[in-house]
């Protein structure tokens, strides 16, 4: 059955890009090492979760610790272009479940149900507040997809979620306390963003299209269910949809627009992470 905690590993990102890129074919255990003797601080010396991660986002091959070919990108992209590589690690974890095949990447379900609470409550509550809801839904999910038997939703996985959106630039956490050892939510608070990266909004874009049962080059209408889905997608304000969309239609020319009575949207290719280089 699939894992729904959801794992770290913001900050040993860095290093394993590295060590996937100069240095492939390691063990965890190896992995951690090198990257110590490199003079790179790690958090997870224990599971190096960051490069299961890198694994399920397509971004490195699990069996010979290489980066593939969107890994490369993405490295690319991490390089000189830093915020908008945090925004796409925010759309990826968010976007990899779909209802299309619902028994996989539970934990990228249950980190869109908790940016989706935080979207749409503004608030930030306590992460057993926040795992208790998470487990409620699960249960009404139950017919659709299958959780390790047992396995309570935890508050560490609350705080593993808060620890990815804490890096988005705009942000959308304040007031975090981060100390020498920890980081300390308790009285922090949840904002909508005013913007994000045009590739972020692309990416929601794109994932409606997926998720509504369109193909890429078909019509889609954005009615107003489309754009709270996408705002919500992106952590941003409603109010920033129309800016937002056309700064996407300024920038991705596979994307067009046509406006009648109401907005229709054509995005004629799914969106590469070689686009957000240039």
């Amino acid at each position: 059955m699939a894992r729904s905690h959801i794992l770290r590993g913001f900050s040993d990102l860095e290093s394993a890009l590295w060590l996937h890129k100069y240095h492939s074919g390691l063990t965890i255990k190896e992995m951690v090492n090198v990257a110590l003797e490199n003079g790179y601080t790690i958090t997870d010396t224990a599971r190096y979760e960051i490069a299961q991660l890198l694994h399920e986002w397509g971004l490195a091959d699990k069996e010979n610790r290489t980066l593939t070919t969107k890994g490369e990108a993405f490295d690319s992209l991490w390089e000189i272009k830093r915020n908008v590589a945090i925004d796409v690690l925010h759309g990826l974890q968010y976007g990899l479940w779909t209802r299309k095949t619902p028994n996989e990447n539970i934990a990228s379900w249950a980190y869109k149900m908790i940016c989706d609470y935080l979207w749409e409550t503004q608030t930030l509550p306590e992460s057993k507040e926040l795992a208790s809801y998470v487990s409620d839904l699960r249960a009404e999910y139950e017919d659709m997809i299958l959780i390790e038997d047992g396995k309570a939703f935890r508050g560490l996985s609350i705080l593993n979620a808060y620890d990815w959106l804490l890096p988005l630039d705009p942000p959308v956490l304040h007031g975090v306390s981060v100390g020498s050892q920890a980081k300390s939510f308790k009285s922090a608070t949840f904002e909508r963003r005013q913007f994000c990266s045009t590739e972020l909004f692309v990416m929601g874009l794109a994932y409606i299209v997926r998720e509504d049962d369109n193909q890429f080059g078909d019509l889609v209408k954005i009615d107003d269910d489309r754009k709270r889905a996408i705002c919500s997608f992106c952590l941003i304000e409603e109010t920033s949809f129309d800016m937002m969309l056309n700064d996407a239609l300024r920038k991705a020319s596979y994307i067009s627009l046509q406006k009648e009575w109401d907005i229709y949207v054509v995005i004629n290719r799914e969106p590469q992470i070689a686009d957000f280089s240039g």
